[in-house]
C-alpha cells in the first residue's frame, strides 16, 4: 500500500470502518443480559462457562470497545482540524449527530410509551418504564432517558462543542501531553461533570492529540516489529485487565485506566495483522452506527423469546448467549441496508449519513 497522505488516510478509514463494527458488536454483547435470564439454573460447567465467556468479551476485551470509539472519533475530528473550521465542524457534527441523537431519542420516548402499556413490557428487561411527566419528555428527547446507549452521542456532541478548549489545551506538543496525563486523573476528580462520563474523557482527548501531532504514525499501517510488539503488549495489558476484572490484583483507578490505555494503542497497531489482510472494506462493517441505534430495541425480545423455548436448560443458556447476540446483528444491519437501498435518502437523515 503507497505511503502517500491519501493512500495513508484510505487505510485509516479501513481501519476505523472495521475496527469500529467490532467494537459496536462488543458493545451489543454488553448489553446481552442472556445469563440474567436463567436465575433457576444450577451451576455447572455450561453455566460457568457462558458466564467466563460473556464477562471476556463484555467487559475484559470489549472494556476497550467504547473508548477505541471516543478515540478514533478524536483522531477523525482533529486530523485537519484549524480554529477556522470550528462552525463547518459543528454544521457537519449536527447532521451526523445530532439530528439522529434527536430522532432516535424520540423515538426511543415513543417505545417506552409502547412496552409501559402493553403487555410487550413482559417481554423487555433493563429499560426504564414511561412515567407521563413533563421533566420525563424532555428527559427522553434532550437526555436520552428511554434510549440508554445514547450517553455516548451526548458526551461527543459535549466534547465537539467544546473544540476550541480542546484545541488550546492540546495544540502545544507538551502541553497537549500534560492534558492527556491530567484527564486520565480527572475521573478521580469528577467521575461526573455536567452528565458526562469523564472515564472516557481521557481516550477522546488522546485522539484528539494524535490527530494533532502524530497523525501519519496511526494512519498508515504499522511496521512488522510493532505490530509484534503490540501483540505481546496486548496480551499483558489484556492479562492484567483479566486480573483486575476477577480482582486476583487490585489496581488503583489511574493504574487501571492507564493499563486501559495501554491495552486500546496496543489493540490499534496489533490489528494490522488481520486489517493488512482485508483489501476491501467490507459493506457490511459500514453499518456501525445503524447497529449501535437498533440494537437495544431487539436483543431483549429475542433473548425472552429463546429462553421460553426451555427455561431450565444450561445448553440453551448457552444457545441463548451466542444467537441472541448473533441474531440481533443481523437484524439490525439488515433493517439498515433494506432502508438504505429503498429510501436512501431517508437513511442518511436518520443516521447521519453513515
Amino acid at each position: 500500500m503507497s505511503q502517500t497522505k491519501s493512500s495513508n488516510l484510505t487505510y485509516f478509514w479501513h481501519k476505523k470502518t472495521i475496527l469500529s463494527f467490532i467494537a459496536i458488536v462488543f458493545i451489543v454483547i454488553i448489553h446481552n443480559s442472556a445469563t440474567k435470564q436463567y436465575t433457576t439454573l444450577t451451576p455447572d460447567t455450561i453455566t460457568t462457562f457462558t458466564d467466563h465467556l460473556h464477562n471476556f468479551f463484555a467487559y475484559i476485551l470489549g472494556s476497550v470497545a467504547v473508548p477505541f470509539l471516543f478515540f478514533v472519533s478524536g483522531i477523525a475530528f482533529f486530523r485537519n482540524y484549524k480554529p477556522s473550521l470550528y462552525l463547518s465542524k459543528l454544521k457537519s457534527r449536527t447532521k451526523s449527530l445530532l439530528i439522529p441523537y434527536l430522532i432516535w431519542n424520540l423515538f426511543g420516548l415513543l417505545f417506552a410509551v409502547l412496552y409501559t402499556y402493553t403487555p410487550l413490557s413482559s417481554y423487555i428487561s433493563g429499560r426504564e418504564l414511561f412515567t407521563p411527566t413533563p421533566t420525563n419528555l424532555l428527559a427522553g428527547i434532550f437526555l436520552y432517558k428511554y434510549n440508554f446507549q445514547f450517553w455516548f452521542l451526548f458526551d461527543l456532541m459535549f466534547y465537539v462543542l467544546i473544540t476550541p478548549v480542546i484545541y488550546l489545551l492540546i495544540h502545544h506538543k507538551s502541553f497537549g501531553l500534560i492534558t492527556c496525563l491530567l484527564a486520565l486523573l480527572l475521573p478521580l476528580l469528577a467521575p461526573t461533570f455536567l452528565n458526562i462520563n469523564t472515564n472516557f474523557t481521557i481516550f477522546y482527548i488522546l485522539g484528539c492529540y494524535v490527530g494533532k501531532h502524530y497523525l501519519p504514525h496511526f494512519t498508515q499501517p504499522s511496521t512488522k516489529s510493532l505490530r509484534l510488539a503490540s501483540l505481546l503488549a496486548t496480551i499483558l495489558t489484556l492479562t492484567i485487565q483479566s486480573f483486575s476484572f476477577y480482582n486476583f490484583i487490585n489496581l488503583p483507578p489511574a493504574i487501571s485506566g492507564l493499563n486501559l490505555v495501554l491495552l486500546l494503542l496496543s489493540l490499534y497497531f496489533a490489528s494490522d495483522f488481520f486489517l493488512l489482510k482485508i483489501k476491501t472494506t467490507p459493506k457490511f462493517t459500514k453499518e456501525s452506527f445503524p447497529l449501535y441505534t437498533l440494537h437495544t430495541y431487539f436483543i431483549a425480545i429475542i433473548i425472552k423469546l429463546i429462553y421460553l423455548i426451555n427455561p431450565n436448560n444450561s445448553l440453551m443458556l448457552l444457545i441463548n448467549e451466542l444467537s441472541s447476540t448473533l441474531i440481533t446483528i443481523l437484524i439490525a444491519v439488515s433493517i439498515s441496508s433494506l432502508i438504505h437501498k429503498k429510501l436512501p435518502k431517508f437513511h442518511a437523515f436518520l443516521f447521519g449519513g453513515r
